[in-house]
């Protein structure tokens, strides 16, 4: 197997969790768990634009490091609206509250919003994999 041909496969493995992790977040959402619909849409974004960066033959050590890259190349390149990068950063703060916050209460709107903001990113890191021609 090439490198080319290593890196695409983990993308495509990282794009299959990206989907499921935005299923686990639909159905905590239908489960009334607002926290783990947090915690797995941020996840469902962070696999998803791993994809794109391990098809670029990029990596990253840290969850801030992969932000970061998405605001610096993503949104420049217009492979992502700066609002969704923005988005972004706000799931991450979002997860943080739902792994780690006490007496957390958030409203399911704000849920639903959260689930809806997922799908959009997922949807344009999907749709940046498939420009480059892997899935």
């Amino acid at each position: 197997m090439t490198e080319q041909e290593s890196r695409d496969r983990i993308a495509a493995q990282q794009m299959r969790l990206a989907h499921e992790c935005l299923g686990d977040a639909e159905a905590a959402v239908g489960r009334d768990s607002a926290r783990l619909a947090w915690n797995r849409a941020y996840y469902a974004c962070f696999h998803a634009a791993t994809a794109v960066f391990v098809a670029r033959d990029r990596r990253f050590r840290k969850h801030r490091g992969i932000i970061k890259a998405v605001h610096e190349e993503l949104v420049p390149e217009g492979v992502l609206a700066p609002e969704q990068a923005v988005a972004f950063d706000g799931l991450y703060a979002q997860r943080l509250d739902a792994d780690y916050g006490d007496f957390l209460d958030i409203p399911r709107e704000q849920v639903l919003n959260t689930l809806e903001t997922a799908r959009r990113f997922v949807a344009a890191m999907q749709h940046a994999l498939d420009a480059t021609g892997r899935k």
